[in-house]
């Protein structure tokens, strides 16, 4: 926050925020779901009146011209490629002050990258004052949980991304710059009911998931990257495993034989087993992911 005897600013240099969202500054009133905090404020320190006078200039880079960008200072502007100027001016009386009331509403149907470049300028008009901010907003992808039927979260992930690909394919058919709405997805398995998607157009998914059986909508609100890093750092294959646990082996030459775990190698991620129905204890080593825990199965 940059702070004045004569005004308070809090923009940063680059705001990065998802599709079909509004900055601006935010009231209790709000939907804070939609709302990313934008503040200006500006004071009249004389006693008498004076005049203030805004400039607002903008330019964008879009991956698709025909994506509208709105902005509101006095009245509501369509914002395009083409630069645009906007000049606003106020009076204050003495040691009053007022919000500048700055807003942008991003496009509902933006691409990642996207970009609106901003310039601000506020002078009074006696020239004691003067102020220059210049700042980008930059569109970025979100991260929704999406809720399902508890035990067939990857089957109605996998669904999901099958029906996203399967829509570019069709909308590329009419615009070579369409993109798949299912930027990426996780389905961990240690959570159960819920999955992980990243999207540019969260309400586009929700369109392609009405057709796939036990999807059922999304938690309201995005979730930050940072709340899901941990499942995306894979566990060590030896993970619970215990010396004497009940194994069954899943791949290799003793597929199907259940054995007892009689050593562990976590730094090769292997174990050693003996088999339970063999005449003569043979001890095999096999890979950790090749067997499953019939302890805990």
């Amino acid at each position: 926050m940059m702070e004045y005897d004569w005004l308070t600013s809090d923009i940063s240099d680059v705001i990065k925020v998802a599709c079909d969202k509004r900055i601006k500054k935010l009231d209790e009133k709000d939907d804070r779901e939609k709302i990313i905090p934008m503040n200006v404020a500006i004071k009249n320190i004389q006693p008498s009146k004076r005049k203030f006078d805004v400039k607002i200039v903008t330019s964008m880079h879009l991956k698709d011209s025909s994506i509208e960008w709105k902005m509101k200072l006095k009245d509501e502007y369509s914002l395009s490629e083409e630069k645009k100027e906007v000049n606003y001016e106020f009076e204050l009386d003495g040691n009053k002050s007022r919000d500048l009331g700055l807003e942008i509403d991003t496009p509902i149907g933006g691409y990642e990258g996207d970009e609106l470049d901003v310039h601000l300028s506020i002078k009074s008009e006696d020239g004691i004052n003067s102020y220059e901010k210049s700042f980008k907003v930059v569109l970025v992808p979100v991260i929704k949980i999406a809720k399902c039927t508890i035990g067939k979260e990857l089957d109605i992930a996998i669904d999901l991304s099958n029906h996203a690909e399967r829509d570019r394919e069709e909308r590329k058919a009419r615009n070579q710059n369409a993109e798949n709405e299912v930027m990426a997805i996780m389905s961990p398995y240690e959570i159960k009911g819920y999955f992980f998607i990243e999207t540019m157009h969260a309400d586009r998914v929700e369109v392609l998931s009405k057709t796939i059986r036990g999807f059922k909508g999304f938690v309201t609100g995005d979730i930050d990257i940072s709340e899901i890093e941990k499942y995306l750092t894979p566990k060590p294959a030896v993970t619970g495993l215990e010396m004497g646990s009940l194994i069954e082996i899943v791949e290799g030459p003793f597929k199907g034989e259940r054995a007892k775990i009689t050593a562990i190698d976590a730094a090769k991620e292997e174990v050693t087993v003996q088999l339970i129905e063999s005449m003569v204890p043979i001890p095999v080593t096999v890979k950790a992911e090749a067997i499953r825990n019939l302890d805990k199965a």
